[in-house]
């Protein structure tokens, strides 16, 4: 027996599992200020949670999101997935760790693996609009929010575990994930970890020259341990991680490997109506301690990342008053020091502090709720060898929902989003041989100003259930990294116009703000095909869109193409689930400067649930994917390496769960 094949035998062989029966409730936003249902949120929202969850993890972030709808995946390789919202990505999407920052250097370079681990999610909330403004003046595309009740928030009724293991063929890759949960009087803990190995991945045919990516293979850990006092009056608790994620970069003209090593320390405490008025007061912080290397040739250091960070949030949600109904106002603090070492060291030690204080109000009348909101945050950043660099964001937010009846809703909502530059953008100057590029700040860049117009209908019929957004986004001083067709000469280590014949060269990519134009719809419709005594077959459409011009002439380089395809799903005696989902791909015709046109393509996948119930209460979910069953050469228009590292052919993933 192998040593991949054991963490299967050994979850196989575990006992017989006793786990509590759940009650359906209607899903509740756990990352907004107040806890309103689904339907009092004037905001567009996607939720993953329970099997479907399950059924959609992956061994990164944007790989589990990317069939949400205006969600995709930029990837780097098999082992680098970051989320994409709307044509947003990097800075402008922000990952929240339990309603808290990251806290890695995953917004500097695309290269760089977020440091959250889609796979112990128990949940992910994806909140587009207006509450997105709550979190960061950096979250015009979105906020992804993933929660892993790493610190519990309420005792458990009994001793629960959970034991995972999953086996993906197009990169023989082995994962397995094991939680549990327990309490002692007011006492709850929360205990977690996973280790994942990958080799290298394979492609359609050669589409490479080798059916095969090289250097792509991975192996990966993480542990963690929480606990939480719990009483009547709140709660109060503390949770430490570590990360292990040593994951190869495909190569262009040289082999790198990252090897990053991450420690989290997070605490929380809540009090629940402490004083009059006062629905509740909430403490959030984290410290976090980032490092990764750059490994050339997978050995030698050439860049060292360390990344200490710290951050503070509170938060005050008041009951209603006078007009408005519920609210919250806050204070936020954040601290990071950055500082690259190494012969490839392109960006200056730094330290970047940043204060915020906010709030939103909600007000209902009998067929309208209005929120309002405010953030104002104030940036510093200390860059060794240059001066002080400040900026002032200034973000607002209105919207309205209205719900003619309990079927329909219609929302609008506008946001005034400032954007503050980052460190990287600023002052980056020099070589990054895992992006295979030369990256050029520009110490002139000024704040990124967003407007946003969104209109959301949806419908919830017994029959029928619909969703359409309709999106503009103008933005003044958008900053982006632009191509400039020049190249750096490694071999004399000068800037030319272009790369002779034989000469090892990297593009050059420069820090530059223009005003952009993004603009496009996502549109969803689901319905019955047909229904029996324990059987039901249904149908989804779907469809999204998005389209970032420059005002002055030319496309916004990387941006996801028009998609749109059709899922069949078929439930059988609430045991069996699955589905069957066709996707096309249009062409990316609308390229940016010195990039290539990305053809489109059909990807089918097919995906199965089936739930297992053990005397009684326990419960088994066995799962099954086939993905890219059509084998279809992909190339991803928002990857850097679409040229060199096709998506993954045709595989298999199947994995069992077992909870008691």
């Amino acid at each position: 027996m192998t040593s991949k094949q054991l963490p299967l035998f050994l979850l196989i062989t575990t006992g017989a599992a006793v786990a509590n029966d759940v009650q359906e409730l209607e899903d509740v936003i756990i990352a907004a200020p107040s806890q309103a249902s689904f339907s009092d949120n004037a905001y567009s929202i996607n939720i993953l949670s329970g099997d479907e969850l399950t059924q959609k993890q992956a061994g990164t972030l944007g790989e589990t999101l990317k069939q949400e709808l205006g969600i995709h995946s930029m990837s780097f390789g098999n082992n680098v997935g970051q989320p994409i919202i709307r044509g947003q990505m990097g800075n402008r999407v922000q990952v929240l760790q339990n309603g808290l920052s990251s806290l890695d250097v995953s917004g500097i370079s695309p290269d760089h693996a977020n440091s959250t681990e889609a796979l112990l999610a128990e949940r992910i909330e994806v909140l587009r609009g207006p509450s997105g403004l709550l979190y960061s003046s950096g979250a015009i595309g979105g906020i992804i929010n993933v929660i892993d009740n790493r610190i519990p928030l309420a005792l458990p009724d009994s001793l629960k575990t959970a034991l995972e293991q999953r086996y993906q063929s197009v990169s023989n890759q082995w994962s397995s994930v094991v939680k549990h949960d327990g309490g002692l009087n007011k006492l709850a803990w929360h205990v977690d970890g996973f280790f994942r190995s990958s080799d290298n991945y394979h492609v359609p045919g050669k589409s490479n020259g080798l059916g095969y990516v090289e250097n792509s293979d991975a192996q990966s850990w993480s542990a963690t341990l929480g606990a939480s006092w719990v009483d009547d009056w709140g709660m109060l608790g503390f949770s430490v991680n570590h990360l292990n994620n040593n994951y190869g970069i495909p190569p262009v003209d040289e082999l790198v490997r990252i090897d990053l090593q991450q420690t989290r320390y997070d605490a929380k405490a809540e009090f629940y109506d402490p004083f009059t008025g006062i629905e509740a007061l909430k403490f959030r912080f984290s410290y976090n301690d980032y490092r990764h290397n750059e490994l050339e040739d997978g050995i030698t250091i050439g860049t060292q990342f360390d990344n200490q960070g710290i951050e503070g949030r509170f938060e005050l949600a008041h009951k209603a008053f006078s007009f408005i109904d519920h609210g919250t106002i806050g204070l936020q603090v954040q601290n990071k020091k950055l500082h690259v070492v190494g012969t490839e060291a392109y960006i200056p030690p730094s330290a970047t502090q940043n204060y915020a204080t906010f709030l939103v109000e909600s007000i209902s009348t009998d067929k309208i709720t209005y929120e309002l909101g405010l953030r104002i945050e104030h940036q510093q950043i200390d860059a060794e060898g240059f001066a002080r660099k400040h900026h002032t964001p200034i973000n607002a937010s209105l919207s309205a929902l209205w719900q003619p009846n309990d079927a329909v809703l219609m929302s609008l909502a506008f946001t005034h989003a400032q954007r503050a530059p980052n460190v990287q953008e600023l002052f980056a100057d020099g070589i990054h041989f895992a992006a295979q590029s030369y990256v050029l700040g520009n110490e002139n860049l000024q704040l990124e100003t967003s407007y946003n117009l969104e209109l959301s209908f949806k419908t919830h019929f017994h029959w029928l259930s619909t969703e359409l957004n309709l999106f503009h986004n103008w933005s003044n001083q958008y900053i982006n990294q632009q191509n400039t067709g020049t190249w750096f000469n490694l071999d004399n280590e000068q800037i030319t116009n272009r790369c002779p014949t034989g000469t090892n060269c990297l593009p050059v990519y420069q820090a530059m703000q223009d005003n952009v134009r993004f603009y496009g719809f996502e549109a969803q419709i689901n319905m019955p095909l047909w229904e029996a005594m324990n059987h039901q077959f249904d149908i989804s459409v779907f469809s999204d869109y998005v389209r970032g011009k420059f005002n002055a002439g030319g496309n916004v380089p990387r941006m996801p193409p028009l998609r749109y395809g059709m899922q069949l799903n078929y439930t059988a005696y609430d045991a069996l689930t699955a589905n069957l989902r066709l996707t096309r791909a249009g062409t990316q015709k609308h390229t940016g400067k010195n990039e290539s046109t990305t053809p489109g393509y059909l990807l089918l996948n097919l995906n199965a649930n089936y739930k297992v119930d053990i005397m009684k209460t326990a419960e088994t979910l066995l799962f099954f994917k086939a993905t890219n069953l059509l084998n279809a050469t992909i190339r991803n228009a928002s990857s850097f390496l679409k040229d060199v590292a096709p998506e993954p052919g045709r595989g298999v993933e199947i994995g069992v769960r077992i909870r008691f």
